[in-house]
């Protein structure tokens, strides 16, 4: 299999995965805790994937001769492994996983699987999913169009997450961000 082939191959499994959780996932109470970022999520993502895609077919700031397949590759191993690592997250959180931010009136505090170490495991998968679909392009301004505001958008949605995760857990969870990290192991 070409990497070309694996790269398509894996967007269509990770579309599929996200529009599957976005009409399974929802809130019972509406995501009242989400201030809108499910929307803004979207919106951000839809948008920097359209645009990175017009640049990747407009003929400029693609990858020297020769990079193209590499890089390729290894934005299929960065899809696939954000993929795996997104997928466990979600199976670990089980039924307290919505796609909006929601604390709900069971809610427990989940500390097991790849939640030992990170806060939000399904973000950092997401996150170099997307990073693996921008080196697949085969563009440098694909890379910066969606790695720039891609990220951005998951730290504000982090944001809005831990202060509603904060004030649901006001003793436990400030005690469990002290050990583990947002986004990436022994980082941040």
């Amino acid at each position: 299999m070409s990497a070309s082939s694996l790269f398509i191959a894996l967007n269509l499994v990770w579309g599929g995965y996200e529009l599957l959780l976005s009409r399974r996932r929802r809130a019972g109470d509406g995501g009242a805790h989400d201030q809108g970022t499910l929307k803004y999520l979207w919106r951000v993502l839809s948008a920097a994937v359209a645009v990175a895609v017009m640049l990747a077919y407009s003929g400029l700031a693609h990858w020297p001769l020769g990079w193209a397949g590499p890089l390729q590759w290894a934005g299929c191993a960065l899809i696939g492994s954000g993929l795996a690592l997104r997928v466990w997250a979600i199976q670990v959180l089980a039924r307290w996983f919505t796609v909006d931010v929601t604390i709900q009136p069971d809610h427990q505090l989940v500390r097991r699987g790849p939640y030992r170490w990170l806060r939000h495991p399904s973000y950092t998968g997401a996150l170099l999913a997307f990073y693996g679909l921008a080196l697949g392009m085969g563009n440098a301004l694909s890379v910066m169009a969606i790695v720039v505001p891609v990220t951005w958008v998951f730290l504000y949605r982090i944001r809005i997450e831990e202060a509603a995760l904060q004030r649901a857990f006001p003793v436990a969870y400030p005690a469990y961000a002290k050990q583990s990290r947002r986004l990436l192991p022994l980082v941040w």
